[in-house]
């Protein structure tokens, strides 16, 4: 039989509820502009009702108050961060290629910029003039002066190129950084989550949302997944407790729940490098437990790390890479056989000449120089010196290494930024090599009478032994050695004039004998004909003058795709995003229509208590015996 006051209990729990359910649309109204939270609602359920031992059968207890629990689709989650995380890839390689297209861009107007384009003209016209007024040598000092213009120009770009490579470097560490503070952080709230829900009662709510806007910030930089499991006692039986598991980088474990794993930017030594024109200092992401590489090579893995690896790794898949023919212990050399047209061009040479990192069969050793020889089969070969010493290379590299891979450095299908360093690299030694053999032909002389046959014009200044290179190997050479005196050495941030010629403008050979008269010499002819006739030089099926025109169009093609690639993914983040605040977000008005009515609701149950005391009051107080 129920007690003579249940209709008061049973208003009471009205009451409770209504108050509950007050306070929580305040504490929604409270946070309607915090960044992740996401809208709670009281959960009620009808009370057990009593058995009344009456012909009416039960009677109902009042209601239930189960507690605050936030609004939240998972689903929604998941989509948002996968989305985030190619939207975050796209958006750094959009802003990085955006200052590429800055570089190469050839402005005009009052603040004019000079590019390629302007000063390869103004070197062109300085030429032609050149060609009627060789006989004064005041014309020589004024072409001289631009070449070395065009000179300069590319130490610039190769300058500013290599500048944004260590900026792209220094961002990588930033990045590395932010996910190890996410991932402690998320430990921690895993921890406080547990904490607070092991009665099985109460809902960290605050703290599940805080825990996913962690995860929507790890996820612009790289790709999550996660998984949420009960978390089981010594007997295998499930608790109020969860394990919350975070996993990265195409699967690699992050967070597993109180525990967290820690990424290191390891900085390369110089004799660490995959890269002729690479900065020193790049980094290496790797685990701090298990020194394992992050892998950012991997074409499943996504996000503002990977964009940035790409910009600053990407080679155009074109990374030396080959098989292991032959291992001479005795000798401690590698013969590596390459099949690949660009890995058998001087021009487009990009291993590091000494001092280099090269992977056989998986593992990585160290060599100090390399040979290069095309046999008369016509099979390439790289020959490299391995290093001897120990804390390079601890052992010697096994002869069970033959007929493995071989590679130095990554295939990284992306237009980086040492795809532009190669460019221009293989622009300055096709037009070096094509110009000096116009320069320096048989019976090449100079203003005195005196003879240049053999002579070069351009060159690269040698920053580590000073002076200039002679440029001894020939740039189409079946043979040479990463020593030896060659074009392999030229890159855009060295290119010069030979300096001899800048000292004295009378040395400029300009003719190998007069026609026509004192003022036309066929040197500087052959020369004006080396920028438009492909014949003479062909870059990229382009004659030699369309060098910016081919990078520009690389440039603005990444530029205009990685744009794409932006408005594509926001659109989506935009729906997604808006699903997601359609089931979570605040909204004032929903807000507004629930303050009254769980306000009606509270003054109901206020009125039904005061009707009950009443009640009471004429039974206990009123009623005579």
């Amino acid at each position: 039989m129920p007690s003579t006051f249940t209709g008061l209990n049973i208003s009471y729990t009205g009451l409770t509820a209504s108050n509950a359910a007050l306070n929580t649309t305040a504490n929604n109204i409270a946070n309607i502009e915090t960044d992740g939270y996401s809208r709670q609602i009281v959960n009620q359920s009808a009370a057990t009702a009593m058995r009344a031992f009456a012909s009416y059968g039960c009677i109902g207890a009042g209601v239930d108050t189960l507690g605050a629990e936030r609004v939240r689709d998972i689903y929604y989650d998941e989509k948002y961060w996968n989305n985030n995380s190619k939207l975050g890839e796209y958006d750094k390689k959009q802003y990085y290629c955006l200052i590429i297209d800055n570089y190469l861009n050839d402005q005009r107007g009052t603040n004019e910029v000079k590019g390629f384009t302007t000063i390869f003209s103004e070197y062109q016209a300085a030429m032609e003039s050149l060609s009627t007024h060789t006989g004064e040598t005041n014309y020589a000092l004024d072409f001289i002066g631009k070449a070395g213009n065009l000179c300069e120009y590319f130490n610039i770009l190769y300058n500013n190129f290599q500048k944004m490579q260590s900026d792209v470097n220094d961002e990588i560490s930033i990045k590395v950084d932010e996910i190890n503070n996410v991932a402690k952080e998320i430990a921690s709230l895993n921890k406080q989550i547990n904490m607070i829900e092991v009665n099985g009662t109460t809902v960290a709510n605050e703290l599940r949302d805080k825990r996913d806007l962690l995860m929507d910030q790890l996820s612009a930089v790289v790709d999550v997944q996660f998984e949420e499991k009960p978390m089981l006692d010594d007997h295998g039986r499930e608790t109020n407790m969860k394990e919350y598991t975070v996993t990265i980088a195409g699967g690699k474990t992050l967070v597993d729940g109180y525990e967290y794993r820690q990424l290191e930017c390891v900085s390369r030594k110089p004799w660490q490098k995959v890269n002729q024109n690479e900065v020193d200092g790049l980094y290496d992401v790797v685990w701090k437990d298990t020194r394992e590489d992050l892998g950012l090579t991997a074409k499943n893995i996504r996000g503002e790390l990977k964009g940035l690896f790409e910009m600053r790794d990407g080679n155009n898949n074109e990374a030396f890479h080959g098989t292991v023919s032959d291992v001479d212990r005795l000798n401690n050399t590698v013969k590596i056989k390459v099949t690949d047209s660009y890995l058998k061009d001087i021009s487009k040479s990009t291993l590091p000449l000494t001092d280099g990192c090269i992977t056989l069969g998986g593992d990585k050793y160290y060599y100090d120089s390399f040979e290069f020889e095309i046999d008369d089969q016509g099979e390439a070969y790289y020959t490299f010196k391995m290093s001897d010493d120990i804390t390079r290379n601890p052992s010697k590299v096994p002869a069970a290494k033959t007929g493995m891979s071989a590679k130095v450095g990554e295939q990284v299908d992306y237009q980086g930024i040492p795809y532009y360093l190669e460019q221009m690299n293989e622009w300055v030694r096709d037009y070096s090599y094509n110009f000096n053999k116009i320069y320096g032909v048989e019976n090449a002389t100079d203003y005195n009478g005196d003879t240049h046959e053999g002579a070069i014009f351009f060159t690269g200044d040698n920053a580590v032994k000073g002076g200039q290179f002679t440029l001894d190997v020939d740039l189409r050479a079946k043979k040479y050695s990463s020593t030896d005196n060659g074009y392999h050495l030229l890159t855009a941030g060295n290119f010069n004039v030979e300096k001899s010629i800048q000292n004295d403008a009378s040395t400029l050979a300009t003719h190998t004998g007069e026609s026509e008269g004192p003022s036309k010499y066929d040197i500087i002819n052959n020369l004006k004909e080396l920028a438009k006739n492909k014949d003479m030089m062909s870059f990229r099926g382009c004659d030699a003058q369309s060098f910016l025109i081919c990078l520009m169009g690389d440039s603005g093609l990444n530029a205009r795709s990685a744009g794409d690639f932006v408005e594509i993914y926001e659109n989506i983040q935009e729906s997604i995003e808006g699903n997601r605040i359609s089931v979570s977000g605040v909204d004032s008005d929903e807000e507004a229509a629930n303050m009254v009515k769980f306000q009606n609701a509270y003054n109901l149950a206020s009125k039904m208590i005061s009707v009950m005391n009443s009640c009471y009051d004429r039974l206990i107080n009123e009623t005579g015996v």
